[in-house]
């Protein structure tokens, strides 16, 4: 018999953090000023290593980052392996992974053709991951000198789809775009809300109720009500003994 090695190899060395991994720095935006300062003499090392220290991450967010960082490494793999599995062995081993309950990491756009995103680049399929992407084919040829040229007129990207030279020019959203804006936020939260409300099929209330207040609203926070023809404050409610069978019974009744 050999000698097993496996005895002797710790558990986490596939994700064990080294000792050199840099730390990052929360408050991006004002390490980034803080940086710029420093490179103009405006402030001191000593200022800029201060700031460093006070917002930099924990030891505890440092090793999750280093974790999550191995976890999506090792995602890849194994949706690289499932699709190499399933170009090899077809609908006998999709059928075998859906029996397993392993259908999570398995995409329909193995098999399907999305459609182009913007452009007229042709779509390409990865053959190792099965990911798709869209070459870069621009319109019309041109050097970076005349690109740039074109830009500062406003002219760069002149022949696209729904192309207008004068919101390149405006230095802030007209009125029409910021209601726009606003009428398409609503719509998104919208569907948001109603996808989550599906979901946890009303946060586990069920739909024979017309309250949809989401959990954890304290109890001075107004109630949000789904109003129906069938809620009792709409014209008294709906009439629950108007139904076919009464109607057809009322209507012999006077003949």
């Amino acid at each position: 018999m050999g000698f097993d090695f496996k005895k002797y190899i710790p558990l986490n060395w596939k994700t064990k953090m080294p000792t050199n991994l840099e730390w990052e720095v929360h408050n991006l935006v004002a390490y980034k000023e803080k940086k710029e300062k420093f490179a103009k003499g405006e402030i001191s090392y000593d200022e800029l290593h201060a700031f460093e220290m006070k917002y930099k991450e924990s030891q505890d967010q440092r090793e999750f980052r280093w974790q999550q960082h191995n976890q999506n490494i090792e995602l890849q793999k194994q949706i690289a392996s499932d699709y190499q599995q399933w170009k090899q062995y077809g609908s006998k081993w999709l059928g075998q992974m859906m029996d397993k309950g392993r259908q999570l990491l398995i995409s329909k756009w193995w098999w399907r053709k999305p459609k182009k995103p913007v452009g007229k680049g042709a779509m390409h399929q990865s053959p190792i991951t099965g990911q798709w992407h869209q070459e870069h084919k621009p319109d019309n040829r041109m050097s970076i000198r005349k690109w740039l040229d074109a830009a500062n007129h406003g002219q760069a990207f002149k022949g696209k789809k729904n192309f207008n030279p004068d919101v390149l020019k405006l230095d802030k959203p007209t009125p029409d775009m910021l209601l726009k804006s606003q009428e398409a936020d609503k719509e998104r939260k919208q569907k948001k809300w109603e996808l989550i409300l599906d979901a946890t099929n009303n946060f586990g209330k069920g739909f024979q109720t017309i309250d949809r207040t989401p959990p954890g609203a304290g109890g001075g926070t107004p109630r949000q009500v789904r109003v129906t023809f069938s809620d009792p404050r709409v014209y008294g409610g709906r009439d629950k003994s108007a139904t076919a069978e009464n109607i057809t019974a009322k209507n012999n009744k006077k003949k």
